[in-house]
């Protein structure tokens, strides 16, 4: 008799939790939610084709009225941090990124994860923080000097380098891996243009980019060591411009820019400034071209 009412009370939590689940289940726009694990085997069965796996599930939810949007359920996490949207359609892009960028901060959590490498940067930022480097960059990517500057460093690269590799091919007849001549291309002219330095990863010898090398996908062991000659580099290429200013976005920042405090940058802040740059000058403007 001591145990009835331990019983009921377990039969009434699962009736209850089974309720819930029913009635949540039915509301994601998602793969099929599992009680406790939710996605996760799912997730774990499609993991060397996540990609691949997200876009089928984008596109089977297009028939639907949620614009090419399902929720990704993850067990064993907060009521709001266990459940992931994926979108892909326009509207739902333009107003996460642009009409109301302001209700969709990256959060502590992300911060976190990414402070090593991009620190404050423009793509790890929120607030004041981020407006402050929007604007300075709007501002001066609108300046007739970096206009010039960045036609000049697109057109050496172009004329010196990929032109002479796109003949070379020619002249020989072999192929070319043409994502990875743009990648380099973009990515020598974002960091001439972010801090006035080429690391010259397009060349007629096509080097193994130095970057890429060391920051292998997955390879954790190497982060520290990887932070460490990023950070170098950009010490380098601040300390320079410090002697030296110029009209790249780096200098631009130096001379003039505060942050959301009104304190002058910090070598720090500066280096996370330049890399937000960077990554996002090579792989976007690499894609497009593509």
């Amino acid at each position: 008799m001591e145990t009835l009412p331990f019983t009921f009370s377990l039969a009434a939590a699962l009736f209850a939790y089974a309720l819930w689940f029913h009635v949540l289940a039915k509301m994601l726009t998602s793969p099929r939610v599992w009680p406790l694990v939710g996605n996760l085997s799912v997730l774990f069965e499609n993991r060397r084709q996540i990609h691949d796996w997200i876009a089928s599930n984008l596109r089977a939810t297009s028939r639907f009225a949620t614009n090419q949007t399902c929720t990704i359920a993850l067990p064993f996490l907060a009521w709001k941090q266990g459940f992931y949207i994926v979108t892909c359609h326009p509207k739902n892009i333009e107003h996460i990124l642009k009409t109301w960028f302001d209700n969709y901060p990256k959060g502590p959590h992300m911060q976190d994860a990414f402070h090593d490498l991009l620190g404050k940067g423009i793509f790890n930022s929120d607030g004041e923080t981020w407006l402050i480097q929007r604007k300075t960059a709007a501002l001066e990517f609108m300046t007739w000097t970096l206009r010039q500057t960045m036609a000049r460093w697109v057109n050496r690269t172009i004329k010196d380098r990929l032109w002479c590799i796109l003949d070379k091919a020619r002249n020989e007849k072999t192929s070319v891996d043409l994502q990875d001549l743009l990648l380099r291309l973009t990515f020598d002219n974002i960091c001439g243009l972010a801090f006035g330095k080429d690391p010259e990863t397009l060349s007629p010898e096509l080097h193994v980019i130095l970057l890429e090398k060391v920051l292998g996908i997955g390879a954790k062991k190497r982060q520290k060591s990887s932070l460490e000659i990023i950070g170098n580099y950009m010490d380098v290429a601040i300390e320079t411009r410090r002697k030296d200013p110029s009209d790249d976005v780096l200098s631009r920042f130096m001379k003039k820019k505060r942050d959301d405090r009104g304190n002058l940058f910090t070598s720090d802040n500066l280096q996370h400034i330049a890399l937000n740059f960077v990554l996002a000058g090579r792989d976007t403007s690499s894609v497009a071209l593509n």
